[in-house]
């Protein structure tokens, strides 16, 4: 192969590997896509006095296409951080758990501002999060 032959060759390949690179640039692939948005809808909380106790739920779907998601870790927390509970999503995108009501000083804050729940997001998903209310039940 002469010399000239080589480089026109080398010259084709490296235009070739070029373009390619470019095509899968303007395709997204490598990983450079952008999670989906996801919206978090959070149902009011209900405390109970006996036992010392809160049940939050909230439903996660993909923004833009509507869709449950399932299989997500959402987490419930006072608006102060305090942890609440924490429960996967299932088929209808629902998360649901009790976790402990702390009586005392920080129970009031509690059931007069809410709670949080929090989706924090995954490679495939973005983070979301949405406030519920707290009502309160009193039952021996």
């Amino acid at each position: 192969m002469s010399v000239r032959s080589w480089f026109g060759t080398a010259v084709l390949a490296a235009a070739t590997v070029l373009s390619c690179t470019q095509a899968a640039s303007a395709h997204g692939e490598h990983g450079s896509r952008e999670p989906h948005a996801t919206r978090l809808f959070a149902e009011n909380a209900n405390a109970n006095l006996f036992p010392p106790s809160i049940g939050a739920r909230a439903f996660l779907h993909d923004a833009e296409t509507g869709k449950p998601l399932r299989g997500k870790r959402v987490e419930f927390t006072t608006p102060d951080g305090s942890e609440i509970c924490r429960a996967v999503t299932g088929a209808e995108g629902e998360a649901a758990c009790i976790g402990p009501l702390r009586l005392g000083t920080a129970s009031a804050g509690t059931l007069t501002n809410g709670y949080v729940a929090t989706f924090r997001g995954d490679e495939q998903y973005g983070a979301s999060h949405a406030f519920g209310t707290m009502g309160l039940l009193v039952r021996p």
